[in-house]
């Protein structure tokens, strides 16, 4: 596929804006910002590692907002207290949102769930600074078949679900932004239920495999709730970029999410499902939004969002460098 063929920016007036990716390194911006001109995509949200997102911003801070992350590999007994130092240095940043990733995984490997009382300085430190939560809970459904079946050891999605609507209740009022489309895209019920329930709570569409695969396979369905929920739904990639990562592979992400929200495509997906056989791989079917709610998903929402933390996302810094 031609990558580099021309395209029409999206149809939204002001910046498209592109509310959760992981752009990793200095070295990488230039060419990620390439090709995110190239498919009309002007700001983000990033997951940058505090020691990059310090380089990063001098020079790219116009079109970045940092999402404060811990040093996820830190496994010492500290790692709370760092994770504090980290929210504070990322704040100091401008940043006013922090990423909780509490998959089966990571709730695993940390030890504790999301609602222990162990994190509860951090949640504290958060509305104490007025900065949205952002948490990624749950994983595809593929893997609890596959990955997560030892539910001794990982528990179940309702357990997991139970943990989030614990802290949602807990922090009701507060702005919460919900990774993946709220890590369960294949139940879109639940996530009814649950903007029902917390007006506060946002999901972002991001992971393209993932909503290639689920979105695709319930396209009337999806259509109807984006539609319905269209003031609570922001676009998220989730891109991540690395040094083997070029202007192919980055575009091949862009293009199935521009294709999946703004278009009535149906065809082959160029992006490779690992989670599916390679004679099963998805048809990617568009969900052809209306304009008003690609306004919304695209700029709107996202930019309502962020003025609830004292942030304009229409009014970016300009280049330092």
């Amino acid at each position: 596929m031609n990558y580099h063929q021309p395209l029409p920016r999206p149809k939204v007036n002001g910046q498209v804006i592109d509310a959760h990716i992981h752009l990793l390194a200095l070295r990488h911006a230039a060419g990620f910002f390439r090709v995110a001109d190239h498919y009309g995509i002007d700001h983000f949200a990033t997951m940058t590692p505090l020691e990059e997102a310090l380089v990063l911003n001098r020079q790219w801070g116009h079109r970045v907002h940092f999402i404060a992350i811990p040093d996820w590999w830190d496994g010492s007994p500290w790692r709370i207290d760092n994770w504090l130092r980290r929210i504070e240095a990322f704040y100091n940043l401008g940043s006013r949102i922090a990423k909780f990733h509490a998959s089966p995984q990571s709730i695993v490997r940390m030890g504790h769930r999301l609602d222990d009382p162990v994190f509860r300085p951090l949640f504290r430190e958060l509305v104490a600074r007025n900065m949205i939560i952002m948490t990624h809970i749950g994983d595809p459904d593929t893997w609890y078949h596959d990955k997560y079946t030892d539910h001794g050891k990982y528990a179940t999605r309702e357990e997991h679900f139970q943990m989030w609507e614990n802290l949602l209740r807990e922090y009701r009022g507060h702005p919460w932004q919900a990774a993946h489309m709220g890590g369960n895209p294949e139940n879109l019920d639940r996530l009814q239920h649950l903007l029902n329930n917390y007006p506060d709570l946002v999901l972002d569409s991001s992971a393209t495999r993932w909503m290639v695969r689920e979105i695709s396979a319930r396209r009337e369905a999806a259509r109807a709730f984006f539609i319905r929920n269209q003031d609570r739904i922001i676009f998220g990639s989730d891109q991540v970029t690395g040094d083997d990562r070029n202007f192919d592979f980055l575009a091949s992400r862009f293009w199935c999410h521009r294709k999946l929200w703004e278009t009535a495509y149906i065809g082959t997906t160029p992006v490779v499902d690992p989670d599916v056989p390679r004679d099963q791989q998805p048809t990617l079917r568009g969900l052809a939004l209306p304009d008003a709610v690609l306004q919304k998903l695209y700029h709107d929402n996202v930019v309502k969002l962020y003025r609830r933390v004292g942030v304009d996302l229409d009014r970016p810094l300009a280049a330092t460098g």
